[in-house]
């Protein structure tokens, strides 16, 4: 597919979306139907700077689903997963950073992502480079222990909200056995039954009993 041709900038505008991935995905689709691409995206955390004009921009999740469609067509799902990965790194410049690199790939075709001594390919490189890590990590170290009504469970507290990269592998490991991962610093839990895996809001997580032989089990590890 052909790159979009470079468009006006509206250097002083900055489009606020809601924190979400779609949310984000939304805020481009804004800024290229737009009569000018705005000079930033951010997230609602955002420092306003003076002389900068902010405008919210409402999920849709249409919208998103059309820009995923876009990013994928036109620039790879390689392009795409390291932009989505980025994100999960949370950090207040990652939306604006990912947005930057998505323009890159729109107005100068795929192979702007191997100009990798530019810095907008460098600062979505480094933080997907930075989540990968701890999920890779993550897959070698977390244990679970069985809790009452047959359900395994194991706590992680990760820096970057992590589930959706591990939750494949660990449903793919426990296909036929009931589990939750239960993120404690982001409030989230991967739930999988043996059909299928969701992750869900953790705020009022109520976390089932370790069984008696569990109980045994740990009492025989910490004195080991």
């Amino acid at each position: 597919p052909q790159p979009f041709r470079p468009r006006a900038e509206e250097e002083a505008l900055v489009l606020v979306h809601d924190g979400s991935w779609d949310g984000l995905l939304t805020a481009v689709y804004a800024a290229y139907t737009g009569p000018a691409l705005p000079g930033r995206v951010d997230g609602p955390d955002c420092q306003q700077a003076f002389g900068k004009t902010y405008r919210e921009v409402e999920t849709d999740g249409q919208k998103a689903a059309r820009v995923r469609a876009g990013i994928t067509r036109t620039l790879g799902g390689a392009v795409y997963d390291a932009a989505w990965t980025a994100f999960l790194a949370g950090d207040p410049g990652c939306s604006n950073a990912v947005y930057r690199y998505l323009r890159l790939g729109f107005e100068s075709g795929r192979e702007a992502y191997r100009r990798l001594s530019d810095d907008r390919v460098i600062a979505v490189n480094k933080r997907d480079s930075l989540v990968r890590r701890e999920a890779s990590h993550l897959l070698q170290f977390v244990r679970f222990s069985q809790r009452a009504g047959g359900v395994y469970y194991a706590a992680i507290t990760p820096e970057y909200p992590v589930l959706p990269l591990i939750m494949p592998h660990f449903a793919a490991r426990f296909r036929t056995q009931p589990f939750v991962l239960h993120d404690l610093r982001h409030r989230q839990a991967g739930v999988s039954s043996p059909r299928e895996w969701v992750i869900a809001d953790a705020s009022g997580l109520t976390v089932p009993d370790p069984t008696a032989g569990e109980q045994a089990f740990q009492r025989l590890w910490k004195t080991f």
